[in-house]
């Protein structure tokens, strides 16, 4: 365990780096029921041999390319029915960093929980929280970003040194994440949910233009029209049918 020289107020001041774990996500769990974690507690391994991703997948990733890591906060300002500003703040925290990257980067927030870098997927976020009856307890956000690898990669994905053809300081990167990261808690924390809804709506995939979907219905072509507070994904339809969606109730099939 050591501190990184993080300028933030408090996440980062907490770090436990580890050469390999199964996940971090899973290992952050263990020590918060053990009341070992600070908030603001990062926990970050150069290879993750179980990384856990949406929909029961896992996120490979191969040793010492890429950043896998996971925070802990204890957003106890929010309510249950809130949680997906969390999802809101930690994307805007990652297209900052990569549009910082380059000005000409086209990188968007695919709802609910990946970025879209040139049209393919260069991170995924998985976020588990702790309820009670006040609202969220304590959250774990789990990030794996695609950084360094070159080789492997699926056919849908990418990684920032494939679209900028560089090598990147995976620790450079990490410190630009984490001081974002504060900048969207910390504006999330005054109240100000509504410039954070906003940012997050300019920055959504797909938003406005026709592209194909699957649901429990079937196959359709439909337009993103906007997240509700709540996270609920709402599509027109070709015939005007404004449809709602909760996480992996759509899938986008092609654009």
């Amino acid at each position: 365990m050591h501190k990184i020289f993080a300028n933030t107020l408090f996440i980062g001041k907490q770090v436990v780096s580890l050469p390999s774990c199964h996940s971090t996500n899973d290992l952050m769990a263990q020590m918060s029921a053990k009341k070992q974690l600070y908030e603001g507690a990062i926990i970050n391994t150069k290879h993750q041999t179980k990384g856990k991703g949406q929909r029961g997948n896992q996120w490979n990733s191969p040793e010492g390319k890429n950043l896998t890591f996971s925070v802990f906060l204890k957003p106890q300002f929010l309510k249950a029915a809130q949680q997906f500003e969390l999802n809101r703040m930690v994307s805007l925290a990652l297209v900052d960093v990569i549009r910082n990257l380059s000005s000409e980067a086209k990188v968007f927030v695919k709802w609910p929980n990946d970025l879209i870098l040139n049209k393919k997927k260069v991170a995924g976020i998985l976020i588990e929280n702790s309820i009670n009856q006040n609202g969220i307890s304590e959250s774990i956000i789990g990030i794996g970003l695609n950084v360094n690898q070159l080789d492997d990669l699926l056919s849908t994905a990418t990684s920032l040194s494939r679209e900028f053809k560089k090598e990147f300081d995976l620790d450079k990167i990490l410190l630009e994440i984490i001081q974002r990261l504060e900048h969207y808690y910390l504006i999330l924390r005054s109240g100000d949910f509504q410039f954070i809804h906003e940012l997050y709506e300019s920055k959504l995939y797909l938003k406005g233009k026709v592209a194909f979907y699957e649901d429990s219905t079937g196959k359709f072509n439909g337009i993103i029209r906007k997240v509700n507070a709540d996270g609920v994904l709402e599509i027109e339809d070709a015939s005007g049918v404004f449809k709602k969606y909760q996480f992996k109730e759509v899938r986008l099939l092609s654009k």
